[in-house]
């Protein structure tokens, strides 16, 4: 298979504009220098919101699980020294339409203990939950646990197992379990990372323990700290809260592109999202909705909960084929692939040999050629102009024409 395709941000295209396609037109969205996620967001702040500290942590039968540190009927009391507010309880809310939620209750009278509460992950049967927790002493250092919920039970959470990985010398922070269930995520200040905070995977077993953490790489993590790991439902991109990577504030949300197992470079979310003071915990709760914690607009430097609604950025990907002398070459088929392989559409070309595709911003695709008597063509590319030019120039099948009479 010969490789010979043009990719070019501006080209003089061989084709008119008449022609119908599949594709939808593109819409002109606007987003700031910034933002580089391929989403363009809408952000409002929720009222579920109060003086003290709220960060999202995992959806559990259609309640959102946070970890804050108010205290409605929470358990203890005293201050964190650390973040000079009470000690953190789980709470959970009822997931309402349009970015609202009910009222926060006590998560668990179970999990909730006079210590330091964290973050939390469930498993994709809801059986078993992933948590993590510090003492009083070093509300610095939190620990991973396991527990299951007793069959038929309103909430009895049994079997509470510290896990080997955790150690009295690093941290086990904000796990998050891949929505396939075979790696759960999280932070973690072990020795031997790049930084202060790194991200990190596990497998885990049928048992529900997890095996040796392998860190996420240098493409995500930075020599400064990366915390509060997030994976779409598709598994194809990652989030997370970085001080690294040229971010505007303290923490700000970065996502990476995950093919084949492959993290690619973080891209910032933008202005939408960011600011100059730490943004963390964005969770996706639907397709394109979710929630956030920012320390922005709190007078005490504690964290609010805000919802927002994404939309992908979709760029037009235009063409030609044609031969290797510049003549259109009609009825030649085009296949767009996606990074992983997979065929998202094709198209015939028709009298004046054009193609046009709508593909989404920053992704990685691999275009293909195809027309009897032509040898084959293709090329990956990455979607990150505005426009996006491709003159396919196909070249005789020697083998081909030799065989006709």
């Amino acid at each position: 298979m010969k490789l010979t395709l043009y990719v070019v941000a501006i080209a003089v295209m061989l084709f008119t504009n008449g022609t119908s396609h599949k594709t939808d037109p593109v819409k002109n969205i606007k987003v700031d220098a910034l933002n580089e996620s391929g989403y363009v967001f809408n952000v409002n702040v929720s009222r579920i919101n109060s003086k003290y500290s709220e960060v999202a942590s995992a959806v559990f039968r259609n309640k959102l699980v946070i970890v804050s540190s108010k205290k409605i009927g929470a358990l203890g009391n005293n201050v964190d020294p650390v973040t000079n507010e009470p000690y953190t309880d789980l709470f959970c809310m009822d997931i309402k339409p349009k970015g609202d939620f009910s009222p926060p209750l006590l998560f668990s009278r179970i999990l909730n203990t006079k210590a330091n509460e964290g973050q939390v992950a469930f498993s994709l049967d809801g059986y078993t939950i992933y948590y993590t927790r510090s003492t009083r002493e070093n509300s610095k250092n939190y620990k991973l646990y396991k527990a299951t919920l007793e069959e038929n039970s309103y909430g009895n959470w049994d079997n509470h197992i510290e896990l080997s990985i955790s150690s009295d010398s690093y941290s086990i922070e904000n796990p998050h379990l891949s929505a396939n269930g075979e790696f759960l995520y999280f932070a973690s200040n072990m020795v031997g990372g790049f930084g202060g905070f790194d991200l990190y995977k596990a497998a885990i077993y049928e048992d529900g323990s997890i095996g040796n953490p392998i860190n996420l790489g240098s493409y995500v993590n930075s020599s400064k700290d990366e915390k509060y790991p997030h994976t779409s439902s598709d598994g194809k991109e990652l989030y997370y809260s970085s001080k690294g990577f040229n971010s505007i504030g303290g923490y700000d949300i970065f996502i990476s592109n995950i093919t084949n197992g492959v993290y690619s470079k973080p891209r910032n979310l933008g202005y939408a999202i960011n600011s100059i003071k730490d943004e963390v915990g964005y969770m996706i709760i639907d397709n394109n909705t979710g929630v956030f914690s920012s320390n922005k607009n709190h007078a005490s430097n504690g964290f609010n909960i805000y919802h927002f609604e994404a939309e992908a950025i979709y760029r037009e990907l235009q063409g030609v084929v044609v031969t290797e002398d510049n003549r259109i070459l009609p009825n030649s088929i085009v296949v767009l692939l996606n990074s992983e392989g997979q065929e998202i559409e094709r198209q015939t070309t028709s009298i004046d040999a054009s193609y046009r595709f709508k593909v989404k911003a920053f992704g990685d695709y691999k275009l293909v050629a195809v027309k009897e008597g032509f040898e084959d063509y293709s090329l990956k590319f990455e979607s990150e102009t505005k426009q996006l030019r491709a003159v396919l120039r196909l070249s005789p099948n020697v083998t081909y024409n030799k065989s006709k009479p």
